[in-house]
């Protein structure tokens, strides 16, 4: 007969600690327990949350963190980017002068995505009726998705929305056309 013992054995506790955000911004959390409650806020601080409930404050540098969590920060999927392409007047299919160079940078970024989920919202100007400004935000919506399929990306991972007149980067009065208007967003995530 085999006997097998267990002595001293113990269930690591929960770890939390706060990362600031690519910019550097710190926010907070609160963690709850069946004994009690501590707050983080600052930058790599943290707890241990034993199984007992007993919670316990840690304060490593980001350093240690890097060093200590390389695998699991490195395992992190990428932050969400946006990219904002600008149209022509009255146009789905002809882009601004200066979306060149933003299309080029959106290439890139989808080489080098892995599995993006992509979003496309289309926008005008204020320059036409609410029926036609909300059509053709749609198909300069749909013409990025069309170029992202092209890029690769399947048609499945590409949401498409339009926004129309509806939510104008620069506000002006109904009618007024602004060329900062109409354009679409890309959201890649």
């Amino acid at each position: 007969m085999m006997l097998l013992v267990l002595a001293a054995c113990r269930t690591p506790p929960d770890k939390i600690i706060l990362l600031p955000d690519p910019q550097g911004k710190v926010g907070a959390v609160i963690v709850h327990s069946a004994t009690g409650e501590q707050t983080i806020d600052k930058a790599y601080a943290g707890v241990d949350v034993s199984s007992s409930g007993t919670i316990q404050t840690t304060m490593d540098s980001q350093a240690v963190v890097q060093r200590r969590y390389a695998d699991l920060l490195a395992a992190r999927p990428p932050r969400p980017v946006t990219f904002t392409i600008f149209f022509l007047f009255d146009s789905a299919t002809e882009l601004a002068p200066e979306s060149t160079a933003t299309v080029r940078q959106l290439k890139a970024v989808l080489a080098t995505w892995p599995a993006p989920e992509v979003q496309v919202v289309g926008h005008t100007d204020l320059a036409g009726s609410q029926d036609f400004d909300d059509k053709l935000a749609m198909r300069r919506a749909q013409t990025v998705a069309a170029f992202l399929v092209k890029q690769g990306i399947p048609a499945q991972q590409i949401e498409t929305a339009a926004r129309g007149k509806r939510e104008p980067l620069v506000p002006t009065a109904d009618g007024v056309p602004n060329h900062m208007n109409r354009r679409a967003v890309i959201t890649i995530q």
